[in-house]
């Protein structure tokens, strides 16, 4: 069991020079990508393609999939000392190979770094030192057309299973059998343009190279994986609903023994089972639905009123995961920045920092694939590794309740029928099986956050100051409580001698002491609480839009209504954001 999914990771780096355009460079990304895809497609790699790929784009990528990147192919112009790659300004900038070299060794699942730019080879000696495994890479400067050539034919053949050494030696053979040792000069991979009526000659054993570490055996055997990491959907399964038993019984049943430890009503109705008395489910199921926070309340209640089995209901029940899975994300989020503020000097290790730098550059094409639950893992690894308490003492047990194999399994459960609903590939003949494996995977991870029925959610909107002459100042927070989600949602007022934060949404473990809190804004905002509208209108952050620097939200009752804050529309909280995101930085006491 791994509390990360360990899926290989490709990633495709392409860059240009405005002033020394290399036509193939995008033949050669959708050809590579082509090759590719197919493995992407089965979940067997995770294929990332980077157009006009920064300094920042490089290592943003490898704090993202720290651990996973398996194949690292650059296409662009090169030498020996660097890659020519895009700064976000639209200018060039030089990456330095001896910072690439050992950011690249200290990924333990690389298996090849693929350099293919002009005479490259004068980096290969700095990666090898570094740990890496395998490098191809030029010795002298090539034409951009046959670098594509080579590229596409390397990987071609890697896509039909072969290995590392066999796709290196189809890829030469085709070079050489086209161009011979003639090597046209035109449009050169160099920093710089190449002058002279011809290049130096060389064959294909000269311009490219295949080198290799201490493992060479390894290296050179290595193929593209052929299942998908740990895939735990069961297809052509032939589950079944039981027959008679009305849909949704089960998980009903299931959050009830969970969650009545933690829960007064639904606690006074297990007592009476036990005596004898009849168990209404629909009574409980309404309980139950009250009993959790506004956010996967309303997702149950929707899960709930639905008895047909089919594609929606199991959208649903990924939405009631994914959804419960934010909250506590958010939460722990909220708890990291609280903690990085008073202690600059965290210790955090690249494999936890991953996650974090992964969700504060999320952005929309990478959100929807976005894993909260390891993000939950990473934070609670840095709780534990700087003896920090979780708010929610029950969370303390997460490195052993989320890592538990049923716990894992559905977790991996879920993240993969995420994919599969996202690419609409859900066959018919499989939707009520799949069904019947989602509902029992998602019981497992309710029942390990039905705590949370002990806290109270709410919006805290305003807060007014009180005091009168000889009197103890007071404050009067005007709030809405954000459970009994059948009941609606209706403003109250507070008054207490100690306070909280306004315009926020917050867990509270009693609202009779409001000082003891979690603040979960600017992760979840409620927009009623910025125009002082009463009720609630509940968002939940789903990525950042760096073109237009704005912060875009889904609404928690329907995730196609969407919240954009920016500098023009309800500052306070992009600011909020931005305040995270400027303290919750690489903290100075990172490690490898």
């Amino acid at each position: 069991m791994s509390d990360a999914i360990t899926t290989p990771v490709v990633i495709l780096a392409f860059a240009n020079d405005q002033d020394d355009y290399l036509q193939n460079i995008q033949v050669e990304r959708g050809a590579v990508s082509r090759a590719l895809q197919d493995y992407d497609d089965k979940s067997y790699i995770k294929l990332w393609k980077q157009e006009s790929t920064s300094i920042k784009d490089f290592f943003d990528l490898f704090d993202r999939y720290a651990g996973r990147v398996a194949i690292f192919h650059y296409g662009g112009h090169a030498n020996g000392s660097a890659l020519l790659l895009e700064a976000e300004t639209g200018a060039t900038e030089m990456a330095n190979a001896g910072g690439l070299a050992q950011r690249l060794g200290r990924e333990t699942a690389l298996q090849l770094v693929f350099l293919n730019g002009c005479a490259t080879g004068g980096q290969v000696a700095a990666l090898l030192a570094a740990g890496v495994r395998a490098v191809i890479a030029t010795a002298v400067p090539i034409n951009d057309a046959m670098a594509t050539d080579f590229a596409v034919r390397f990987y071609d053949t890697l896509g039909t299973r072969k290995t590392i050494g066999e796709a290196f030696e189809a890829a030469r053979d085709l070079i050489k059998t086209k161009y011979g040792d003639k090597r046209q000069i035109a449009d050169f991979r160099g920093i710089g343009k190449v002058g002279g009526a011809a290049a130096p000659a060389a064959g294909p054993e000269l311009t490219w190279g295949l080198y290799t570490g201490a493992d060479a055996t390894a290296a050179l055997s290595w193929k593209l994986p052929e299942i998908a990491d740990r895939q735990v959907i069961i297809r052509g399964a032939a589950m079944s609903a039981k027959s008679g038993a009305p849909v949704n019984d089960g998980l009903i049943q299931t959050l009830f023994n969970a969650v009545a430890p933690f829960n007064d009503e639904l606690g006074r109705v297990l007592e009476g089972t036990k005596a004898g008395r009849r168990l209404d489910l629909r009574i409980v199921r309404q309980q139950i639905i009250d009993a959790f926070p506004a956010p996967v309340g309303e997702q149950l209640r929707k899960l709930f009123a639905a008895n047909s089995i089919d594609v929606a209901r199991l959208r649903q029940i990924v939405q009631t995961y994914d959804t419960a899975v934010k909250l506590f994300a958010f939460a722990v989020v909220s708890q990291l920045w609280n903690a990085r503020f008073e202690n600059p000097d965290l210790k955090v290790t690249d494999e936890q920092w991953a996650p974090c730098a992964a969700f504060m550059s999320l952005s929309a094409e990478t959100a929807p694939a976005f894993d909260y639950f390891n993000l939950i893992l990473a934070i609670d690894g840095i709780f534990r590794a700087n003896a920090i308490t979780h708010w929610m003492p029950e969370c303390g047990n997460f490195d052993t309740a989320l890592k538990d194999e049923e716990t894992d399994t559905a977790h991996r459960f879920m993240e993969e029928m995420r994919v599969e609903l996202a690419r609409g590939r859900v066959a018919a003949e499989e939707i009520e099986s799949f069904c019947v494996q989602a509902e029992k995977h998602l019981g497992v991870l309710l029942s390990d956050f039905a705590f949370v029925v002990k806290y109270e959610l709410a919006t805290i909107k305003r807060i007014d100051f009180i005091k009168s002459r000889h009197k103890v100042p007071e404050y009067s927070h005007k709030y809405v409580l954000l459970n009994r989600i059948t009941a609606g949602f209706m403003d109250d007022v507070n008054i207490r001698t100690d306070f909280s934060d306004n315009e926020s949404v917050i867990l509270f473990k009693s609202l009779d002491q409001v000082a003891d809190n979690l603040n979960l804004t600017p992760f979840i905002v409620d927009e009623n609480a910025f125009t002082g509208d009463d009720n609630s209108k509940l968002y939940f952050f789903a990525y950042h839009d760096a073109a237009d620097d704005s912060f875009h939200y889904t609404a928690i009752d329907d995730a196609d209504v969407e919240l954009v804050i920016s500098d023009n529309k309800y500052p306070q909280a992009k600011t909020l954001f931005e305040e995270f995101r400027t303290t919750v930085v690489r903290p100075t006491g990172a490690t490898a």
